[in-house]
C-alpha cells in the first residue's frame, strides 16, 4: 500500500477497536481465545476503552496512515502490573468464565512493551518500527531506565532479530500462555546504534545515516565525510564511530 504520511500520536477512547485487535494480533488467536474466549475483540475492546486496565488507551500510541489508525503499541510501567491485571480480568472474565490464573508477564524495574501490531494491509512500511521507537523515547522521557517485551522465538523465530536492531537483549525466559517466551529488555545505552567508517564502506555508512551524509572526500590521503549534525556538520575520519539514538540524532564518537 502507497502511503502519503504516517503519524504516530497518543490514543483516546475512540481507539479502544485498533488496540483490541492489536492486542488480539500480538498475543495470538490460539492464546487469545484461552485468555479471553471466543467474543475475545469485545473483551479487549472494553478494556481498551476505559483508563485503568492493562490495554488502556491511555497505555497506547497509535499509528495513523493517512489519517487512517494502522496499528498500536501498548506498554506501561511492570510496577503497576497488579492493579491493571485486576481491572483487566474484571472486564475479561465476564466474557471467559473459565479464567483462572496468568503468569505474571512484567515487574517492577522496567516499562513494559505488553503488545505491537500492525493491521495486515499496513505491513510491510515500517510502521512496527515507528511504534516501538516511539514507545521506547516515550518510556525514557517518563524516567524509566529499561524497557521489556517478550517474544515467542517458536512461532516467530526471526522476530527477536527485529527488536535487537533497536537494542533488545535477552534477559532471561518466562512461561507465558503455555509458551516459553524470551524476557528482552534494551537501556538508553543499548538503544544507540553505532557504525564504524572503515574508508571502504561508505554505502553501509550511507543507508545508516540517510541524508545526513555528505559523499566522501580525500583530504590529506585519508577519506573523509561531513555528517550533519544538532550542531552542524562534523567531520568523520577513518576509524571514527557514528552514533545514532531512537530520535534519529546522531554524533560522533
Amino acid at each position: 500500500m502507497r502511503m502519503e504520511s504516517i503519524k504516530i500520536r497518543e490514543a483516546t477512547a475512540a481507539d479502544a477497536a485498533i488496540i483490541a485487535q492489536a492486542v488480539a494480533m500480538a498475543i495470538g488467536e490460539e492464546s487469545i481465545v484461552k485468555y479471553c474466549g471466543a467474543e475475545y475483540l469485545k473483551a479487549l475492546e472494553e478494556a481498551a476503552a476505559v483508563p485503568d486496565t492493562q490495554y488502556s488507551y491511555m497505555n497506547a500510541l497509535i499509528a495513523e496512515v493517512d489519517g487512517v489508525a494502522a496499528g498500536a503499541v501498548v506498554g506501561y510501567d511492570g510496577a503497576k502490573l497488579a492493579p491493571l491485571r485486576e481491572r483487566t480480568l474484571s472486564i475479561v472474565r465476564k466474557y471467559n468464565k473459565d479464567l483462572t490464573v496468568i503468569d505474571e508477564e512484567t515487574q517492577a524495574g522496567e516499562f513494559y512493551i505488553d503488545s505491537l501490531a500492525v493491521l495486515p494491509q499496513f505491513r510491510g512500511n515500517g510502521l512496527g518500527e515507528h511504534l516501538l521507537k516511539a514507545i521506547v523515547q516515550m518510556a525514557f522521557a517518563m524516567g524509566h531506565e529499561c524497557v521489556g517485551l517478550m517474544v515467542d522465538n517458536t512461532d516467530n523465530p526471526g522476530v527477536a532479530s527485529f527488536y535487537a536492531r533497536y537494542g533488545f537483549q535477552p534477559v532471561g525466559e518466562k512461561r507465558f500462555f503455555g509458551h516459553q517466551m524470551q524476557h528482552l529488555q534494551c537501556t538508553q545505552a543499548s538503544a544507540i546504534q553505532k557504525i564504524q567508517y572503515t574508508g571502504l564502506n561508505y554505502p553501509q555508512v550511507q543507508q545508516f545515516c540517510g541524508d545526513q551524509i555528505l559523499a566522501p572526500y580525500i583530504c590529506m590521503g585519508f577519506s573523509m565525510l561531513s555528517l550533519l549534525t544538532p550542531d552542524g556538520f562534523v567531520t568523520v575520519n577513518e576509524g571514527d564511530t557514528i552514533c545514532k539514538d531512537l530520535s534519529g540524532k546522531m554524533w560522533v564518537e
